[in-house]
């Protein structure tokens, strides 16, 4: 049963970042999604910063970053109005301290 391999139930960020970490890690794995293809749903996927340590430790960096898009600052904005609430630059001194990849 040692030798068995481990089943991931859900081909999203989560379930294929495990899978990944699985496999790196020597494990024979299988995902399991319910969708007929991989694929964009529609919905852009936010991630802050500090992410980039698993994406690292992945071995993802690069790939990721091909098709990344940065923003110059976080924005919050209030829902009914639609008025700038606050603005938050992500300049190379934000960016630095979670160990971001430059630009």
């Amino acid at each position: 049963m040692a030798d068995a391999p481990i089943v991931v139930v859900g081909g999203g960020i989560g379930g294929l970042a495990a899978a990944l970490a699985l496999a790196q890690g020597g494990h024979a794995v299988h995902v399991l999604e319910q969708a007929a293809s991989f694929g964009e749903i529609g919905a852009g996927i936010q991630l802050g910063p500090n992410v980039f340590r698993m994406f690292e430790r992945l071995g993802l960096t690069d790939a990721i970053m091909a098709s990344a898009v940065l923003p110059d600052a976080l924005v919050m904005m209030d829902a009914v109005t639609g008025s700038e609430i606050t603005r938050v630059p992500l300049d190379a001194d934000f960016l630095a301290r979670f160990t971001h990849p430059t630009r």
